[in-house]
């Protein structure tokens, strides 16, 4: 098995890696606020119920600076949705907006 079994597959388009596409939903709460995680073919969406929520989430932004690097790393988009009304994109690259809001995003320019 291992190395050599792939070697011989038979297969022609064998060592190609296949399109995945991330879908699916995630509910849970951060600091006990309702937080939805959506994945599709356009990317990942982090929302939030209101403006209140949003604020709080800021302070936990420097704990999810490694997980968005490997986001970026991969090409994934990034948005994130307060309340239906308002939607930032945070990657591939942070907007002015959101450096301004959460600063340690900065670092993923």
């Amino acid at each position: 098995m291992g190395a050599s079994r792939h070697a011989q597959d038979p297969h022609p388009r064998h060592g190609y890696v296949p399109k995945l596409i991330l879908a699916g939903r995630l509910t849970g709460t951060v600091d006990g606020r309702p937080v939805v995680i959506d994945a599709d073919d356009s990317g990942l969406t982090l929302s939030v119920a209101g403006f209140g929520s949003a604020w709080r989430l800021r302070s936990f932004a420097a704990s999810f600076l490694p997980a968005l690097r490997v986001l970026q790393r991969g090409g994934v988009a990034v948005r994130f949705n307060v309340a239906g009304l308002v939607s930032l994109n945070v990657l591939p690259a942070p907007g002015p907006l959101v450096r301004l809001l959460v600063p340690g995003l900065a670092q993923l320019t």
